[in-house]
C-alpha cells in the first residue's frame, strides 16, 4: 500500500499494538500498520457510513478482518476505556480534536498515546494536551503538495510550556529550528502585516476592534522568528 507522505509519518509515529484510527476514511492507516506487523488489534472509526464501507472493503482486500474492526460513531464514542492504547486523529481541525477528547473523558484518560495531525488551532491542541496529562514526545513538520502539516506524538506525562510561542508554534519545532516552521512563519507574517496595514488604513469600528488581535499575533510571529534566527 502506497501512503501519502503525511500518512507515512503518522504510521511511523505509532508505538503501541492496539490502535484506534478516528476519522479513518478509507482505513489506510490501520491497514498499513497491519501490513507492517505493528499491531495486534485496531479499530477503524468514522462518523460516516460511506467511508466506513470503503474501509471495510479495503480491510477485506488486504485480509485484515481478524485484526481491524470497523466502528460507526463520532470521535472516541465508539470505544470503551482501555480498548485502545493509541488513538490516531489526523487531517481534522484542532478544535475538533479537543472536542473529541472532551466528549469521551474516560476513553481519553485510558489512552497511552495520541498521534495527531491537526490542520489548525495548534496552540489550543497543545494547551489541552497538557491540561489532560499528556506531554508532547515528538513534533514534526512536513510538506506535501505545497501544504505544510504538523504531526505530534503525545504520551502520558506532566509538561507545561513557559512561553505562548511554544504553544502556538511548537516548543520542539522552535528548539530544533525547523526550516518548514520558518517558511510557514515568514508567509504568515507577510499575510498578517498586510492585514494590519489595511486595518490601520481603513479605521472602521470593526477594523479598530480587530487590529489589537492581529498586532498581538504579529508580535508572537516576530518573537518566534527571532527565536529561529538565534
Amino acid at each position: 500500500m502506497e501512503l501519502s507522505k503525511r500518512l507515512e509519518q503518522v504510521v511511523n509515529l505509532v508505538n503501541h499494538e492496539t490502535v484506534a484510527d478516528i476519522g479513518t476514511d478509507h482505513g489506510y492507516v490501520p491497514i498499513a500498520l497491519f501490513l507492517r506487523g505493528k499491531i495486534k488489534k485496531a479499530f477503524a472509526c468514522d462518523v460516516r457510513k460511506g467511508p466506513l464501507e470503503k474501509a471495510k472493503a479495503n480491510i477485506r482486500l488486504y485480509g485484515a478482518e481478524e485484526v481491524i474492526e470497523t466502528r460507526l460513531g463520532s470521535g472516541l464514542l465508539p470505544l470503551r476505556p482501555f480498548e485502545a492504547e493509541t488513538a490516531v486523529m489526523a487531517g481534522m481541525g484542532g478544535m475538533l480534536i479537543v472536542h473529541i477528547l472532551q466528549d469521551s473523558p474516560e476513553v481519553a484518560a485510558s489512552l497511552k498515546e495520541l498521534v495527531l495531525s491537526p490542520q489548525r488551532d495548534f496552540g489550543e491542541v497543545r494547551k489541552y494536551l497538557h491540561a489532560i496529562g499528556f506531554s508532547i514526545a515528538e513534533e514534526h513538520m512536513l510538506k506535501e503538495e505545497g501544504k505544510v502539516y504538523t504531526l505530534m506524538r503525545c504520551v502520558r506525562g506532566t509538561e507545561k510550556y513557559g512561553r505562548e510561542i511554544d504553544y502556538l508554534y511548537g516548543k520542539q519545532l522552535l528548539e530544533k529550528k525547523d526550516p518548514l516552521l520558518r517558511e510557514f512563519l515568514e508567509i504568515e507574517e507577510g499575510k498578517y502585516s498586510r492585514l494590519a496595514n489595511r486595518l490601520r488604513e481603513t479605521p472602521t469600528e470593526q477594523a479598530i476592534k480587530r487590529l489589537p488581535a492581529v498586532e498581538e499575533k504579529l508580535a508572537y510571529m516576530k518573537e518566534a522568528l527571532e527565536c529561529l534566527s538565534k
